[in-house]
């Protein structure tokens, strides 16, 4: 298996990938807000409230509630009843991709946005991203920055961090060798389609459990420009119940991660031989053929001594795209000892408190002195 050393020398960019032709928009377009909750009954009135106080007003509200066993069903019912515009879906508990293709099957919507159901929108989120749609009618894709807050909404920060927001068409900056995401792409309540781009990425992939908006990330900048809002739309909570909120990573959660990006991988690789194999100046290789930063990762985790001759064969090309400060961190941290591999990757990957302040200082400093442009470019994993 000759994995990344063979992919290193190849390197092919996706030059010949075109976006897809957008229609116009109605004068007034419906749009559709799609929800996945599970067990989120402390936040969902939050999310609910925030998007029934839009100033934009023709919207659908779908909440697919994913097998919740707390007072989710309660809270749904009672909002229901109160605003016919809200639409409900109750499933067994399949994972955060099907109940958002569940909500997805049900909308109408010309404009879709996603909500995750422990996040809030802004008063004019839904407006701003009419606007931006109406503004730039050769994008799909919207996104905007997020404001991020803990779990009593207290703001922490705001997303992206040290990156600007990807803008216009990104397919020449893409590669068929692996999975990438454009550096500056936010989370799930940052990320706005047209309907005919998300029919393209939808239905998401069913194994996905989590990290659907990850799927997000890597297939729609293949197939339309990015529409950027820099002004914060809405809140990114972090708190102990989510992903976002993992300040110590444990062998369980990165074998986690590993099958989550493998599920990614394949259904990216798969998109691309049946959708876009015109445009292609490769096969691109399936996730058993090259290991990834994290498969690399999960070994420092168990402690597998595999992990040193795993090394030198995810570094060239896995390392490509990755933002600057994570191609050095990578590229000393075989040097660490286990346990500061691991105190390393929490600080690095997770939101610890240090971190936090370092952000903080890192905030000001950017906008202090940092008055050029950074070249957006797409990560790997």
């Amino acid at each position: 298996m000759n994995g990344v050393g063979e992919l290193s020398g190849r390197g092919k960019e996706l030059s010949a990938l075109k976006p897809i032709g957008m229609g116009p928009l109605a004068e007034q377009p419906l749009v559709s807000i799609l929800v996945s909750n599970y067990n989120y009954g402390r936040y969902l009135s939050d999310a609910i409230e925030s998007v029934l106080c839009q100033t934009y007003t023709h919207f659908e509200l779908i909440i697919c509630d994913d097998g919740s066993t707390d007072s989710s069903r309660d809270i749904l019912e009672r909002y229901k009843s109160r605003d016919p515009r809200i639409r409900t879906i109750y499933a067994a508990n399949g994972g955060q991709s099907s109940a958002l293709n569940a909500a997805f099957r049900k909308s109408a919507g010309e404009i879709i946005c996603l909500l995750d159901a422990d996040d809030t929108f802004m008063p004019d989120k839904v407006r701003l991203v009419v606007r931006a749609f109406v503004a730039t009618p050769e994008a799909g894709f919207a996104v905007h920055s997020l404001s991020v807050v803990d779990k009593a909404r207290k703001h922490l920060g705001e997303i992206p961090f040290l990156y600007d927001l990807p803008s216009g068409w990104q397919g020449k900056f893409l590669s068929c060798d692996s999975p990438q995401v454009l550096p500056g792409l936010p989370p799930t309540s940052g990320l706005s389609f047209r309907r005919s781009v998300a029919e393209a990425v939808f239905p998401f992939p069913t194994t996905l459990k989590a990290y659907s908006d990850t799927w997000v990330q890597v297939v729609t900048p293949l197939i339309t420009p990015i529409v950027p809002i820099r002004t914060p739309l809405s809140e990114y909570r972090v708190h102990d119940a989510n992903i976002a909120g993992v300040t110590s990573f444990t062998e369980n959660k990165l074998r986690d991660i590993v099958f989550y990006q493998k599920e990614i991988w394949s259904a990216w690789r798969n998109y691309l031989l049946s959708s876009r194999s015109e445009v292609l100046t490769h096969l691109p290789p399936s996730p058993e053929s090259v290991p990834s930063l994290m498969d690399y990762a999960y070994a420092r985790f168990r402690s597998d001594d595999h992990f040193k001759a795993a090394n030198p064969r995810i570094s060239p090309a896995c390392l490509k795209y990755l933002p600057k400060h994570l191609q050095w961190y990578w590229r000393v941290s075989p040097f660490f000892p286990n346990w500061l591999f691991r105190r390393s990757f929490d600080f690095v990957y997770g939101q610890t408190p240090l971190k936090m302040v370092v952000r903080k200082i890192m905030k000001a400093w950017r906008k202090g002195l940092w008055s050029g442009h950074r070249k957006t470019r797409p990560c790997t994993y």
